[in-house]
């Protein structure tokens, strides 16, 4: 009985070490191609303001369809500018706190075409972490919607308008 007991405390501490995720497993270029067209996403460690907190992870998008590029927009600053915005800081994607678990990192997501509120940026994604080599990208807008204006009683009614990159797919680290 002691020896089982032993072997179910071990075998727990290796599965739990084993399923804890850092922000550092995030970090990379991540890829998903589908027909002609693909999507990466490149993240890495740096250190921005945005409404007052520090963000310690940036990141960069591009699209391209049959090898053009149609969005190009992985050159991120990593060095921290205050009282500019993001995109003009080339920085693209935004994480500011772990979202359901340390398995799911939320974003702001600043779409370079759509350019949800005025260019400042559209909460409501996230990034699954799935395994050492896979993530989920997921963008919710009417989420992000919803979080941007909720509460805001003089704030005008916001119309979904889509995205330019794909919305929830799942993505391979290539580098």
């Amino acid at each position: 009985m002691r020896k089982l007991f032993l072997f179910l405390v071990v075998l727990c501490t290796c599965v739990s070490i084993n399923a804890q995720v850092s922000l550092d497993d995030y970090i990379g270029t991540w890829r998903v191609e589908k027909g002609d067209t693909t999507f990466t996403i490149k993240l890495v460690k740096g250190e921005t303001l945005h409404k007052g907190r520090t963000v310690k992870i940036l990141g960069g998008y591009s699209v391209s369809v049959k090898g053009q590029y149609s969005d190009d927009y992985l050159k991120i600053n990593t060095h921290r500018v205050d009282g500019i915005k993001c995109p003009e800081q080339n920085i693209y994607i935004t994480f500011s706190y772990f979202s359901y678990s340390p398995e799911s990192i939320g974003l702001i997501f600043y779409d370079q075409r759509k350019k949800h509120f005025d260019g400042n940026g559209i909460p409501g994604g996230r990034i699954e972490y799935i395994s050492k080599g896979k993530i989920r990208w997921i963008l919710n807008e009417n989420f992000g919607i919803w979080i941007r204006i909720e509460g805001d009683e003089n704030a005008e009614e916001v119309q979904p308008i889509g995205f330019s990159v794909p919305t929830d797919i799942i993505m391979t680290r290539v580098e």
